[in-house]
């Protein structure tokens, strides 16, 4: 199952209102770029959780400035106590650099165990997940 609109308003896509994107603005902001990580099999029922992970990479990716739109897929696990394994650039972008960017953000959140530890009521022992980075989305 995937999570990809965990976080997004319902009536959004029926009023046909765009979501703003995070970090818009001075001060940033709410944004709906939840919808850039996604978890594949079991359903994963921790929207805070979900929302700490976009919010931690949010916060460690600096990509270098570019003028072309890229996009690029990095596949990680999360273990129980929070430590990450496994990083994988799974959807790359088509400019090393940037894919580096990505799954740099990812090991820095990843050594600092920024993501925390898996919750409690999750049975697993891993968590997967797929993050997409979204230069339309950086950080402002």
């Amino acid at each position: 199952m995937r999570t990809r609109n965990a976080g997004r308003p319902k009536d959004a896509a029926a009023t046909g209102t765009a979501l703003p994107k995070a970090r818009a603005g001075a001060t940033g902001g709410k944004g709906a770029d939840v919808a850039n990580v996604r978890t594949d099999g079991i359903a994963f029922p921790f929207p805070g959780y979900l929302a700490n992970i976009v919010r931690q990479l949010a916060r460690n990716w600096s990509p270098r400035r570019t003028s072309a739109v890229l996009v690029a897929e990095v596949r990680f696990l999360i273990h129980r106590d929070g430590s990450v394994s496994d990083i994988e650039v799974v959807r790359p972008s088509g400019d090393r650099l940037y894919d580096l960017d990505a799954a740099g953000a990812v090991e820095s959140v990843g050594a600092a165990r920024g993501f925390g530890r898996l919750p409690a009521g999750w049975q697993d022992d891993v968590l997967v997940v797929y993050f997409t980075f979204d230069y339309a989305l950086r950080p402002q």
